[in-house]
C-alpha cells in the first residue's frame, strides 16, 4: 500500500460511533489523510410489484424514516469530526438492505484503506469491502484504540497471494514499528507449501524495508489456526494483526469454518486483512 492520503470509515447509528469516528479522525491524522466518514441506511421493505397487499405509502414512509435518520447521523458525524481538526467530508445512502456492503466497497474503490467496527452489524460489510473493493480493511474490536497502530505487529503467514497482499499493505502502518513478528502456524516445509525455511522470505522482503522482523514458526498445539495466531500476537503484546482474507472460498469457510471467520469474528485487537 502507498501513503495513506484517503481513508473511508463507516459512521454507524449507535453509542460507540463517536469514540470509533474520533479514532478514525486521529488515524487520518497521523497520515496527514483526507478521512471519509459513511453512513447507511438500510432500507428493510423491499418496493416490488409482488407486494400488492402493502400501500406505497408504507414504503414511503420507511424511506423517509431511513433518510432521517441517516441525516441525523451524518450531522452528529460532522459535529464530532469538526472538533477534531482533521481533514473529512461526511456522505449518507440510503439503499436496500442488501446493499450496503456493495455500497461501501463501491466507495472504498477510491480511498486507501478502509476502517471498519467488529460487530454483528458490519459482518456483511466487511466481507464486501474485502471482496470488492480491492482495498485493505481495517477491522476494530469495540472499544479499541487503533490511531497509532503499527508499533508491534503480528503478520499471519501462509504462502497465498491473499496474505502477500496483506502484508505488503501493510508496510505504510509499519513504518518506525518496534517489532515486527511473521507467524507461521504447523509450516509445512517444501517448494509447494511454506519453502524450506517457512516465512524466511517475507522476512527479507519486510527488512528491506527497514523493518525489524523476526519469524516464529509454531504449532498450533491444539489450537484452532486462528487462536494460535491471537495467543502469539497476545503473548507479543501486538497491536495490529495482519492476515490475508479468504484464501479458501467463503462458501467453504461458512460451512467448515476457517481462520479468516475465526478472526472476523473474534480478534481481539485491530486486524488487517486483504483478499
Amino acid at each position: 500500500m502507498p501513503a495513506v492520503k484517503t481513508v473511508l470509515a463507516l459512521a454507524q447509528n449507535n453509542d460507540a460511533s463517536e469514540s470509533f469516528l474520533k479514532e478514525a479522525a486521529a488515524f487520518a491524522a497521523r497520515h496527514e489523510a483526507h478521512l471519509i466518514a459513511l453512513t447507511i441506511g438500510r432500507q428493510e421493505t423491499i418496493a416490488y410489484a409482488g407486494l400488492p397487499d402493502l400501500p406505497p405509502s408504507v414504503y414511503a414512509d420507511e424511506m423517509a424514516a431511513v433518510r432521517a435518520r441517516v441525516e441525523t447521523r451524518m450531522a452528529a458525524a460532522t459535529q464530532t469530526l469538526t472538533a477534531t481538526g482533521v481533514s473529512f467530508e461526511v456522505r449518507g445512502a440510503v439503499v436496500p438492505a442488501g446493499e450496503a456492503g456493495r455500497t461501501f466497497a463501491a466507495q472504498a474503490r477510491y480511498a486507501d484503506i478502509a476502517l471498519l467496527p467488529r460487530d454483528a452489524d458490519c459482518a456483511d460489510i466487511a466481507d464486501a469491502a474485502l471482496f470488492a473493493s480491492g482495498r485493505p480493511v481495517l477491522i476494530v474490536p469495540p472499544g479499541a484504540s487503533f490511531a497509532g497502530i503499527g508499533s508491534r505487529v503480528v503478520i499471519a503467514w501462509d504462502p497465498g497471494a491473499e496474505a502477500t497482499r496483506a502484508a505488503h499493505d501493510a508496510i505504510t502502518l509499519m513504518a518506525g514499528a518496534e517489532e515486527v513478528r511473521v507467524v507461521v502456524v504447523d509450516p509445512r516445509v517444501g517448494p509447494g507449501a511454506h519453502g524450506e525455511e517457512p516465512g524466511s522470505g517475507l522476512a527479507t522482503s519486510l527488512a528491506r524495508h527497514g523493518l525489524p522482523v523476526t519469524v516464529d514458526s509454531i504449532p498450533s498445539a491444539g489450537l484452532s489456526v486462528a487462536d494460535a495466531i491471537k495467543r502469539q500476537a497476545a503473548a507479543a503484546s501486538a497491536d495490529l494483526i495482519v492476515s490475508g482474507a479468504y484464501g479458501h472460498s467463503r462458501l467453504t469457510e461458512i460451512i467448515l469454518g476457517g481462520v479468516t471467520r475465526d478472526l472476523l469474528a473474534g480478534c481481539d485487537r485491530p486486524l488487517l486483512m486483504a483478499h
